[in-house]
């Protein structure tokens, strides 16, 4: 059997229709999907340990929020957001395609739900650490003291 022009006609007729409807879908998602993408990944530092230089230490976490120095020893306070594992690459897709799915099926009533679902429920963990640092003979700073403390 021979294919037909009409049905070929039929075919682009309904992907001319089908193709903005789709492009409206996924450029119109909620806010919920947004707010998972920038939810913070897992953190865990490798270089908060006892002797570690500062240069590692600020390497990783950045340059201290506030440094005192005195009689020798210098102190240093630093902040970073641990997201955990459910801020996981896998964990937010799955998210990002059940907010989407919502979206589509609930006319976006689901945001209600999903929106403080992802403000309050993933958010990530923030870290106040403080390093006490002495200079021994090389002349570096070596971490002496290492308090992290978990602030939610």
């Amino acid at each position: 059997m021979k294919p037909t022009y009409r049905n070929t006609f039929n075919k682009i007729k309904h992907a001319r229709y089908l193709l903005p409807l789709g492009l409206v879908g996924l450029l119109s998602t909620g806010c919920a999907q947004f707010m998972a993408i920038d939810q913070p990944r897992p953190f865990t530092p490798t270089s908060l340990v006892t002797g570690a230089k500062r240069v590692a230490i600020v390497g990783e976490l950045g340059a201290p929020r506030s440094s005192e120095e005195h009689n020798g020893h210098l102190n240093d306070t630093y902040k970073y957001i641990d997201g955990g594992a459910k801020n996981s690459g896998g964990s937010k897709f799955c998210r990002i395609v059940l907010y989407t799915g919502g979206d589509i099926f609930t006319c976006w009533l689901d945001q209600i739900i999903w929106m403080p679902a992802e403000k309050f429920g993933f958010a990530g963990t923030d870290h106040i650490v403080t390093v006490d640092y002495t200079k021994p003979e090389d002349g570096f700073w070596h971490a002496d003291t290492i308090e992290d403390k978990a602030k939610k």
